[in-house]
This record gives structure tokens, sequence and C-alpha cells, in this order.
């Protein structure tokens, strides 16, 4: 979804198919991932206590709001630069697609995606574990009397 919505974007805003501007197409699927990839698997993987999609999806935006929303802020700090060079060719052809680029793939990574999973209730979705509310000692302890027996 992300490169022909990234393609889609930057023919209306003027950007033709060039070797520069497929290369920030190309990237478009690396970031899209970077943020998937994050949320997709802490939520696969959320404790085994929250039972529906929803509080999976709480959990796992909880942890990843804030790192994937600083990852975004300063990619696209980075991108910003390019609007103020001198030269035509790298607004049109670099800071163009990548600004496209950088709110596109946050948009599906942090935003659809995270709505895709919270429909998605599904028990083989569900890897995670069960915490222990032992301590390491009493672990041990029932280990050692487990080996005993």
């Amino acid at each position: 979804f992300s490169v022909v919505t990234v393609v889609g974007f930057s023919a209306l805003a003027g950007v033709n198919l060039t070797a520069f501007s497929v290369m920030s197409f190309v990237l478009s699927i690396g970031f899209v991932v970077e943020y998937s990839v994050h949320i997709t698997h802490r939520f696969i993987t959320a404790p085994m206590e929250y039972k529906s999609s929803r509080e999976r999806l709480e959990y796992s935006v909880s942890f990843l709001f804030l790192p994937t929303f600083m990852a975004f802020i300063s990619s696209t700090v980075g991108v910003v630069c390019l609007a103020f060079t001198e030269f035509q060719f790298n607004r049109v052809y670099f800071f163009r697609p990548l600004i496209i680029v950088m709110f596109v793939t946050y948009f599906f990574g942090s935003v659809f995606l995270p709505v895709v999973l919270s429909v998605m209730d599904f028990e083989f979705l569900k890897l995670g574990h069960f915490r222990s509310i032992q301590s390491d000692d009493e672990r041990c302890e029932v280990r050692v009397s487990g080996n005993q027996v």
C-alpha cells in the first residue's frame, strides 16, 4: 500500500519517475517496515494477560508510540533541510518524494496498522507468555524440589 500511495502523491506533487525518485519510493518500503515490524512484534508477543486485540494493541502502542514518533520527527527534520537548498533538482527529486515518504509511511505504520490489528482478534496471533509472579529464588526452589522428587 505504501509504495502505491507514495508514487500517487509524488505524481500529484509534480515528481517525474526518475532514478532519483525511484530511490525514494524504494526507501518507503524500508520506513514502513521499520514502523510496522516493531508494532506487530510487540502486539503478537504481548503477555497473555491481555486477552482482546484492543488490550494487546494498547500494550504495544504504550511502549512504541514515543520511539516511533521520535524516529519520524528526526527523519523528517533531516529531510526538511533539503527544502532550503538552492538547487531546484534537489527540491523536486529528493525533498518532495522523501517528505511524502516520511508522512505516508508513518501514517501506515502508526495509524493504519494499529487499526487493522485492533480487529484481528485471532488466537494464532497470541504468541506472548504468562507473567510469573514468583521471584527468582522461588523459581530456583521449585526447580530444585522438582528434581528431587
